[in-house]
């Protein structure tokens, strides 16, 4: 089936307030989570997601535009009106199952800036790969757009007159409270983001490095809700792209 055919049939069954017929679309460990004035909800699985559709999430939708999502890894936009209040939401779908789900009420703080003045040229930025003495890898939770509310590899954006490693150690130390050393270059990558339009709201040019670290302790900081220690077993369950999982996997390989 169609993933945007799919979108369309979840909100109208969420508007003829058929619960069972919207979780049969998701994936038995589907995340769902929820930015605005519906709330703060961050949930997994059928019954979570239940009680979101019966709660937050119920209610009548008047569904603007759907549209494909071309950022890499299989995203679908749903704009809508609910109550008088606009809002969109960001579907994630793999073999015709809802993987993730974004709902935004516009107007949360964390996410009209940067939906609003997408700059007009490429954004450089950097990201690290950490490995821990027992093979687990960083990932933070991110803040803000873009990917806010989704785990992900520790970065961010390149300041002027500042290197590329000196950037890895900064964006590490404001985001984890770790202090590390940068070493070699595990991959150069483009990460281009489209509107409902096809118009590009944002574009990223991303060099990630292999880092050790060398002391501090770990602690969510700026830019980041949380950042954890995770087994390579695990990294699927935090739902990061595939673009990510690739990186991971080549750091690991160069870090043997």
């Amino acid at each position: 089936m169609d993933a945007m055919d799919l979108v369309r049939r979840v909100f109208a069954s969420a508007n003829a307030a058929a619960v069972d017929d919207i979780l049969a679309w998701y994936d038995a460990e589907s995340a769902l989570d929820v930015v605005g004035s519906a709330g703060g909800l961050v949930t997994r699985g059928h019954a979570g997601i239940r009680r979101a559709w019966l709660g937050p999430l119920a209610g009548r939708y008047d569904v603007r535009r759907v549209a494909g999502i071309e950022t890499g890894w299989g995203w679908v936009r749903a704009d809508w009106v609910k109550d008088g209040q606009p809002g969109y939401a960001y579907f994630w779908i793999e073999e015709d199952r809802i993987r993730r789900h974004r709902h935004v009420v516009v107007g949360a703080r964390e996410t009209q800036g940067a939906l609003r003045t997408p700059s007009r040229r490429p954004v450089f930025g950097v990201g690290a790969v950490v490995f821990d003495d027992h093979h687990r890898v960083l990932l933070v939770k991110r803040l803000h757009e873009p990917l806010a509310g989704q785990w992900s590899l520790p970065g961010g954006r390149l300041e002027i007159g500042e290197t590329l490693e000196a950037a890895t150690a900064r964006e590490l130390l404001e985001e984890t409270g770790l202090h590390v050393d940068v070493g070699p270059l595990v991959e150069v990558f483009d990460r281009i983001l489209l509107d409902a339009d096809g118009n590009v709201q944002h574009h990223y040019v991303i060099a990630d490095y292999l880092c050790t670290v060398r002391g501090g302790e770990l602690c969510a900081q700026s830019d980041v809700s949380d950042a954890a220690w995770v087994s390579i077993a695990d990294v699927p369950a935090y739902i990061v792209t595939d673009k990510a999982r690739d990186v991971i996997a080549k750091a690991r390989r160069m870090a043997e």
